[in-house]
C-alpha cells in the first residue's frame, strides 16, 4: 500500500519586488520546516522519494525536512507542482513508481484539494501542514475517495 506524505511549504516572506516563485521562507518558516522534518522522522517510515515544487519556499522547506533525517532520499524538482491544479497533482501522483513513502512538497490550494479528492476529508493545510495518506492501490490507480487519511499535523517550532 503506497503512502503519500503531502507537505505544504512553511511560512514564506513576501518581500517587495520579489517574484512569487522566488519568495524565501521567513525565520519562523525555517524553524517550522525543521520541526516538520523531525515529526516525519518520528512518525512516518523513511521516504524513498521526495518530490518538490521548484519555488524557493518549497525548496527551502525541503531542505529543512531532510536536515532532520538520517538518510536523504532522492529529491526531484517537479515543475507541475508550482501553481498546480488538482488535475496536475493527480497526474504527478499517478506517475509515481516508488514502494516506500513519497513526500510531496508544494502549495495550496492544490495540496488541500488533492488530499480531499483522494480521501474525501475536507482539509485546509496550513503552512508546514502535513497529511499522511495511505493509497490502497498502485500509484497509477490512485482514485477519488479511495485513500485513507492516516495522520494530519501542523508543524510549529
Amino acid at each position: 500500500m503506497p503512502t503519500l506524505v503531502v507537505v505544504r511549504h512553511a511560512q514564506a516572506q513576501n518581500p517587495p519586488g520579489v517574484p512569487d516563485v522566488a519568495r524565501p521562507l521567513s525565520e519562523r518558516g525555517r524553524r517550522d520546516a525543521a520541526a516538520a522534518g523531525a515529526w516525519l522522522r518520528d512518525n512516518v517510515d523513511a521516504p524513498g522519494l521526495l518530490v518538490t515544487s521548484p519555488a524557493r519556499r518549497a525548496q527551502e522547506t525541503t531542505a529543512g525536512l531532510v536536515g532532520e533525517w538520517d538518510e536523504v532520499p532522492p529529491v526531484v524538482d517537479e515543475e507541475r507542482i508550482y501553481e498546480a491544479s488538482l488535475g496536475d497533482l493527480l497526474h504527478v501522483v499517478r506517475g509515481l513508481d516508488e514502494p516506500r513513502p513519497v513526500v510531496l512538497v508544494g502549495h495550496n490550494p492544490g495540496l488541500s484539494a488533492l488530499v480531499e479528492d483522494l480521501t474525501d476529508h475536507v482539509l485546509e493545510l496550513r503552512t508546514a501542514g502535513i497529511a499522511v495518506v495511505a493509497v490502497p492501490s498502485d500509484w497509477a490507480d490512485a482514485g477519488p475517495r479511495e485513500a485513507e487519511l492516516v495522520a494530519v499535523h501542523t508543524a510549529r517550532a
